[in-house]
């Protein structure tokens, strides 16, 4: 890290969320930055833009967080100039629109019988048979919600936004952008109502009252204040290194091509972290620029369209998910803050579509492209006869890391590296190649400024979009002898609950004996038929409630499984007529205490057995109930 009393300044590269906190928090502490930002106004892809006295962002850009230092940080900036948006988000699909996230209620209803027995079915089938470990999107989804909601909800709209198949999406993705979801909590929350709620089900959220771009606009203006300067319209054309510190950079202002190089006291980058790579003088090994060419992003296309009505609709956004239309998302600014909007006669509209480079799509011209919203909009039923009286487009490149493919070797490849250098960090969701949210980009900012003063606290690499970020451990923590010993009575309080889950799912499986046995024997079959029968479904019965309720594993074939759990229960059985036979017969113990003896015994055994053997780790799934159960 760098010396922060240094005379040399650090330079932060890139305006947006993450570079423009990290200054913030610096300011606050003293420390000379430099801000350089390629484009002419700060803000990133949270930026916000007055076109015909509408105040607009890139696309909808809410914010809600349970981070601590962010919400510090968005209240002492915005102070009172936020307003509190009531949240409305629904997915648009078969001429219907379904909340997001989903209910279950409303979805088993709107999509009609035949659909909704589809959806339960697949579901059932999945929770009974889990598949093996989740190796990409389409996998991990319809483990945990099951193959038709997969189909209806995720596939189609998935596949629009990256271009590729779900099969070549990481499965990383799906755990980032949809944790906290589940179908079967989705159903409990429509029968009992919903006691706790997730990050991804708020129904609020905080706003600027002039746009997401109002934070990064008083920020500078904070900056501007404090002499901190600015760099508009500057990109950085090389990084200078030697000895595994950033010692220079050269700038290049974009309106006049004047090039200088200055020095610095360290780095925060938010720039695209596959050109930083190449920017870096003497050049990396080259794996590791192999490695950061390989890293892809997705294009978005923003059009906007300024509709003659309003109340248009409630949402704040819509997904759509229909096949028949390239648009994904479509944004409704009139529902967000009052002061973005001139007048209340007319609505503006952001609709958005996502492309490669080589995509026709990102070579149409602005008007083919607003006539294509406007075409689709309409033929979806979003618009009618409402006329259109003016739109744009604004390209936005390489606005979505895309997890597919070896990213995760090439970025390992590329964190190795860079890692050598002890005043470069990486930040943001360019910066890091992280799908990050707002706040976790402002948090990644916030913990690299620390980083400079306190080196070393904060691994940035930690910080992700799915997960709260865990400070270093309390100063009372336990020591390790504490944890191993806690470990310990864990593992045996673990397996005494097991045990204890173990007896009770055996009782219910002779109870299903012992009724289907007396249903057939009282239908008049006979009784060594009928004993077979129920002993096969209780059997069966004990098998399915032990591996999803007790053990929590599942084989990769679950019918290899089934015939060791039979095989064990079989020896089980003949344990306990031999055990029986002994304690009557050579102990001379009366038959119900040898019963009683006897059946202790060989459940402890059974249950030993179906540890070992029938729930075991051999050939078992590397998933475990606890990852896929709601």
């Amino acid at each position: 890290m760098p010396d922060v009393n240094a005379v040399e300044p650090v330079y932060i590269l890139g305006a947006g969320p993450a570079g423009l906190a990290a200054a913030y928090i610096l300011t606050q502490q003293g420390v000379p930055v430099v801000v350089v930002e390629r484009e002419g106004q700060v803000g990133g892809l949270a930026k916000s833009f007055r076109y015909q006295d509408f105040i607009l962002d890139y696309g909808p850009h809410r914010f809600y967080t349970k981070l601590a230092p962010v919400l510090k940080l968005w209240n002492e900036v915005l102070d009172q100039e936020q307003v509190t948006v009531n949240r409305l988000t629904r997915i648009y699909y078969r001429g219907k629109y379904f909340s997001y996230p989903l209910k279950a209620r409303q979805v088993l209803f709107t999509i009609g019988a035949w659909e909704s027995l589809k959806v339960v079915t697949s579901y059932l089938q999945t929770r009974l048979f889990p598949p093996q470990t989740a190796q990409n999107f389409a996998e991990w989804v319809t483990g945990k919600f099951g193959r038709r909601l997969f189909e209806i909800f995720f596939e189609g709209y998935t596949e629009k936004l990256w271009g590729i198949p779900c099969t070549e999406i990481s499965a990383d993705w799906a755990a980032q952008r949809i944790k906290g979801l589940s179908l079967s909590q989705a159903i409990r929350n429509a029968i009992l109502g919903n006691s706790g709620q997730v990050k991804t089900l708020i129904d609020q959220f905080q706003f600027p009252c002039l746009g997401s771009g109002q934070l990064y606009e008083k920020i500078a203006e904070y900056l501007s204040q404090n002499h901190q300067p600015l760099l508009l319209n500057t990109e950085v054309v090389q990084i200078h290194h030697q000895d595994s510190q950033v010692t220079q950079i050269t700038l290049k202002n974009r309106q006049t091509q004047a090039e200088k190089t200055v020095t610095c006291a360290g780095v925060i980058s938010s720039i695209p972290l596959t050109f930083l790579v190449q920017q870096l003088r003497s050049l990396p090994p080259q794996p590791v620029i192999n490695a950061a060419k390989s890293l892809k992003f997705r294009n978005t296309i923003l059009v906007y369209l300024i509709v003659e009505e309003s109340h248009l609709f409630p949402d704040n956004w819509l997904y759509i998910n229909d096949p028949r239309v390239q648009l994904g998302r479509v944004t409704n600014f009139a529902n967000w803050s009052p002061e973005m909007l001139p007048n209340s006669d007319q609505t503006p509209l952001c609709c958005e579509y996502w492309c490669n480079f080589e995509d026709k799509l990102w070579q149409a011209s602005e008007g083919e492209l607003c006539q294509l919203a406007e075409r689709e909009l309409r033929q979806i039923g979003l618009l009618k006869a409402q006329s259109i009286s003016s739109g744009f487009t604004v390209h936005l490149p390489r606005t979505y890391p895309i997890y597919a493919g070896d990213y995760k070797y090439a970025l390992t490849e590329i964190q190795n590296y860079l890692k050598s250098f002890q005043n470069l960090q990486l930040v943001g969701r360019y910066g890091a190649f992280k799908y990050n949210n707002q706040d976790h980009s402002l948090l990644m900012g916030i913990l690299a400024a620390e980083n400079l003063t306190q080196p070393g606290k904060h691994d940035l690499w930690a910080v992700n979009s799915d997960s709260e970020y865990i400070e270093e451990a309390a100063v009372d923590a336990p020591t390790t002898a504490a944890k191993l010993g806690n470990s310990s009575r864990h593992q045996v309080l673990q397996v005494s609950q097991q045990f204890f889950k173990y007896l009770l799912t055996g009782g219910a499986a002779t109870v299903v004996d012992v009724l289907v046995f007396t249903i057939l024997v009282q239908s008049g079959l006979w009784y060594v038929y009928a004993l077979g029968i129920s002993y096969f479904l209780g059997l069966s019965t004990n098998f399915w409630l032990s591996r999803r309720f007790v053990f929590g594993i599942y084989w990769k074939n679950w019918l290899t499984q089934y015939i060791v759990f039979t095989t064990v229960a079989l020896n089980s059985l003949l344990a306990n007529l031999g055990l029986l036979q002994l304690l009557i017969n050579e102990a001379e113990f009366s038959p119900a205490m040898a019963r009683l003896i006897s059946a202790a015994c060989v459940a402890l055994i059974s249950f030993t057995g179906h540890k070992l053997y029938s729930f075991g780790s051999l050939n078992q799934s590397s998933e475990q109930v606890s990852s896929v159960k709601s």
